[in-house]
């Protein structure tokens, strides 16, 4: 990944003649998370006074709003969650509606802001809104540049940041068409625990998904598994960094897990800090011929490294692309890098994004 930053007076394509109010694009979900006063207050903000505002009131609304974008759009600030984000995507994709030069920049808003928090935008969508214009007004925007994962399933293709198939979607999709909340995601969280422990409740849930899985040429021996997730950033979720290994500039994450449902939610919590099992029998024989400094081999069913391709045969009905439950076509799904993003660092990012993205800017 590389950074720079944007807008000050050594970018020669800075100074083309366009309005002002052309330049910078606001595009809002008002449903997004139902924040609707988070939203006024950034219309009401100085920083907006300028802006160019696009607001949908369905997602029928997104395509749209993506066709009236312009050429002369160099900031394009998008206020929503991750599906919110993920459909904008496909439409800038789907119809070529993005300039290369063009940068995004995620405030959040929605429910799932997962991508936007990586990226450094933990305040609120306001207060990411105000820093993202101030910065890139006064050239100081530090930008990270991110490939996008190109999802193909039959004649559909979806851009994306993660995704995911399996008994986890499955109840990922129990989710959103039930209750929301925070006591609704508790007594989901509790069924699934006495389901994949016990026995308890619908089983459908819990089944091991068949598949054939092939990552770059090599198919996975094995037949069932507990999940299946690609990944771009490195991060599922606010501190789930669940993978083993640097993934290169034109590769992605990829995990497959061929377990039960128990045995992966036994071991979730050292998945998700990317500390995958040990393979016990193959310990014990080391062990038994005396070869116990020999560094411990990871158990064989669980695949964590980076693929160029990733192709997965199966009849599940659902999967996921970040967040947005989608539903499957006949056909395999294949994963592959797609086009490349640049977009904005927040306040919040860590250190190590910080110093990588003002490095590169200063390089340039």
């Amino acid at each position: 990944m590389s950074s720079r930053k944007l807008g000050g007076s050594n970018d020669r394509r800075w100074n083309r003649q366009v309005k002002r109010e052309s330049e910078i694009v606001l595009l809002c979900n008002p449903r997004a998370g139902g924040r609707w006063k988070e939203l006024a207050r950034i219309f009401d903000s100085e920083e907006a006074q300028h802006v160019r505002r696009i607001v949908t009131d369905s997602v029928e609304d997104i395509a749209p709003a993506v066709r009236g974008l312009g050429d002369d759009a160099r900031l394009l600030c998008i206020y929503g969650g991750d599906g919110t984000i993920q459909r904008i995507l496909d439409h800038i994709f789907d119809n070529g509606n993005l300039n290369e030069d063009t940068v995004l920049a995620l405030l959040g808003g929605g429910t799932m802001n997962v991508t936007s928090r990586w990226l450094g935008f933990g305040s609120s969508p306001g207060n990411n809104f105000n820093h993202v214009v101030s910065s890139f007004r006064s050239g100081d925007l530090l930008l990270k540049q991110v490939p996008l994962m190109e999802v193909r399933v039959g004649d559909k293709v979806h851009h994306g940041f993660t995704f995911g198939i399996g008994p986890i979607v499955r109840i990922l999709d129990a989710y959103e068409n039930g209750k929301k909340g925070k006591p609704a995601a508790l007594k989901l969280g509790a069924q699934c625990v006495a389901g994949a422990f016990f026995g308890m409740g619908s089983q459908d849930m819990f089944e091991q998904m068949e598949a054939k899985v092939t990552l770059d040429d090599e198919v996975l021996p094995f037949g069932k598994f507990a999940t299946v997730f690609s990944n771009v950033t490195g991060q599922i979720n606010p501190g789930v960094e669940p993978f083993t290994s640097d993934r290169t500039r034109d590769s992605f994450h990829t995990a497959a897990y061929a377990v039960s449902a128990r045995e992966f939610a036994m071991n979730l919590p050292f998945i998700m800090r990317g500390a995958l099992p040990i393979d016990v029998s193959g310990m014990l024989k080391k062990w038994s011929k005396g070869r116990i400094s020999e560094p411990l081999d990871t158990d064989a069913r669980y695949v964590n490294r980076p693929a160029k391709r990733l192709l997965i045969e199966t009849d599940e009905p659902i999967y996921t692309v970040d967040g947005e439950i989608l539903q499957k076509p006949d056909g395999p799904i294949e994963i592959t890098i797609g086009p490349t993003l640049q977009l904005a660092v927040g306040p919040q990012a860590s250190l190590g994004q910080t110093l990588q993205a003002a490095k590169s800017a200063l390089r340039r």
